[in-house]
């Protein structure tokens, strides 16, 4: 089943990720990193460049070098292997100074800069991601225009892109066997992080592409709607003017849910609309429900901050625009061209786990 298009399905063609410099991704986050006069503690934080190679693969690599283990080395967020990206990592080496990083040769990433820091890098620690993209060989370049000037105006649904839920669905595919005990090795840590969070998001995506279909793009008792630039929310027991206005500006957001075992953040009609929707995929909702994950809420549609269009050709541009953290960038290429030449999962993951 194909989600639903929020702008309905876009007629421009052109060419994504050519090379891996046309996808290009800089971790922003959420905290200053202290000045070179004022680092102490025993992590080591590095500022990494890399290319054709995952972040993963990058944490190995540091942990070889500085003589750790694995658990050793941490991130904010997974970043996309084929693409040029930036990102910070941690290495928690108590009581040494800094590493020569600069001597760290590699052909898929570079160590930019190195910084004492007293804490360790903890997941989701990034508070937006930041893209330049090049979209190659546009057939149609006033519809391209239109279409991203639309983008820009009203967004796009917040869908996880389909690297989440692995090659032809696999991730999903897992999951239910897991959950039904069709699995019997033991699994790690990462992978039930993984089919978790797999299995929530498809619930999600679900949810919202109903929910556009249905064209329910309108705060109704019921919804919960979460305040911009926070994880808060409350349910809408009245409407009124304030409310919309609200809305309208941006200040509030309609959520879908990322469902688990606890009690559902929204009520009334749309509750119900919610929860008929998971329950068409009963073995996910009880295998969430067993593993006793949490409850959370996403906003519905996603909107682009700071949004730059440019053409370095008369068929090709470059856009820019940053988005926050657990968004996915392929989510507004689908909104903007069709039948887009790239290759292979060329999205953003920047939730290696279930939270987002």
């Amino acid at each position: 089943m194909t989600d639903a298009y929020l702008h309905g399905i876009p007629t421009c063609r052109g060419t994504f990720k050519a090379s891996p410099e046309d996808f290009q991704v800089t971790e922003v986050l959420a905290l200053p990193v202290t000045e070179p006069s004022e680092q102490v503690g025993e992590h080591q934080w590095l500022w990494v460049k890399k290319k054709g190679a995952n972040t993963a693969f990058v944490a190995g690599q540091l942990a070889k070098f500085a003589g750790v283990k694995e658990r050793d080395v941490s991130f904010s967020g997974l970043k996309d292997r084929h693409a040029v990206t930036y990102q910070w990592f941690s290495v928690q080496l108590p009581g040494q100074a800094l590493l020569p990083w600069e001597t760290l040769e590699h052909p898929e990433f570079s160590v930019e800069k190195a910084a004492l820091q007293p804490k360790k890098l903890k997941t989701g620690t990034h508070r937006a991601n930041h893209f330049v993209l090049k979209i190659r060989d546009i057939d149609q370049t006033e519809q391209f225009r239109q279409r991203w000037q639309q983008i820009v105006e009203q967004g796009v649904p917040n869908y996880f892109g389909e690297q989440r839920f692995g090659h032809n669905g696999q991730n999903i595919e897992q999951a239910k066997r897991w959950f039904s005990g069709q699995l019997k090795r033991r699994l790690t840590r990462n992978q039930i992080g993984l089919y978790l969070s797999a299995a929530r998001s498809f619930l999600f995506n679900q949810v919202v592409s109903e929910r556009i279909s249905t064209q329910r793009l309108m705060p109704e008792i019921g919804d919960a709607v979460m305040l911009q630039g926070s994880q808060s929310f409350f349910v809408v027991d009245t409407l009124d003017a304030s409310l919309f206005e609200r809305y309208s500006q941006g200040d509030i957001m309609l959520t879908a849910p990322l469902p688990g075992s606890d009690k559902w953040a929204s009520s009334a009609s749309i509750a119900e609309f919610e929860q008929s929707i998971c329950r068409r995929y009963p073995e996910l909702m009880d295998g969430l429900a067993k593993q006793r994950v949490d409850h959370a809420r996403r906003p519905l549609l996603m909107t682009l901050q700071n949004p730059q269009l440019r053409w370095l050709a008369d068929d090709c541009a470059e856009l820019e625009f940053s988005l926050p953290r657990g968004s996915f960038a392929t989510s507004v290429l689908r909104e903007l061209i069709c039948d887009s030449m790239s290759t292979p999962n060329s999205a953003l993951i920047s939730e290696p786990t279930q939270g987002n």
